[in-house]
């Protein structure tokens, strides 16, 4: 009759063996959340909308009242818009209104190194609709008491102020202006009601 030759198994021997096994399942179950799981993600609630809203990087308003702006060789800044007279000018020297006249005050500064005009035929006044006024150069002659305001050729670092004039139907609420240095410029918007 043969032997069984294999020696028994160590008791100290089969604990450690046990221990070290759940020591592997331990670590591999830590590093398994630790390293990301394979789980679908959570669906966002409200809660979670809101603070990536809150943390979308906002664009910041368009130009308004008090912004310089620019265009070609010109800045601007528009300081003022009063839409509530029906007459420009002094007391015998006045002209009225088909409408109502926006009477827009600015200043006007060549920031290039050469001279230019600045022309009031040039500049548009829009409603909410879109629709687009053209600047009544008669009566800014009238609100601008001095003609030479806006006649003169502005040299470089010029800085002149004045009105624009615009004759609108009485009920239009302007929106917006836009401001060119010349007739074929891009031009720029200004808010003038937000």
């Amino acid at each position: 009759m043969a032997h069984d030759r294999r020696a028994p198994l160590n008791p100290l021997l089969a604990v450690l063996f046990a221990v070290g096994a759940v020591a592997v399942l331990f670590l591999a179950g830590l590093a398994a959340q630790r390293y990301g799981s394979k789980e679908p993600a959570a669906v966002a609630g409200p809660a979670a909308t809101t603070k990536a809203t809150k943390k979308a990087p906002t664009t910041p308003p368009p130009p308004g009242v008090g912004d310089p702006v620019r265009d070609g060789k010109f800045e601007f800044v528009v300081s003022r818009v009063d839409c509530s007279r029906t007459k420009v000018g002094l007391e015998h020297l006045e002209k009225t209104a088909k409408g109502k006249y926006c009477v827009v005050s600015l200043s006007v500064r060549n920031i290039a190194d050469e001279s230019q005009y600045f022309l009031g035929r040039w500049q548009k006044a829009f409603d909410a609709a879109g629709t687009e006024y053209g600047n009544d150069e008669i009566a800014g002659v009238y609100a601008n008491h001095d003609t030479q305001t806006f006649l003169k050729k502005l040299s470089p670092g010029d800085r002149v102020e004045g009105k624009l004039v615009f004759d609108v139907p009485k009920a239009t609420r302007l929106t917006s202006l836009e401001l060119h240095d010349s007739l074929l410029s891009g031009g720029v918007k200004v808010t003038v009601a937000r």
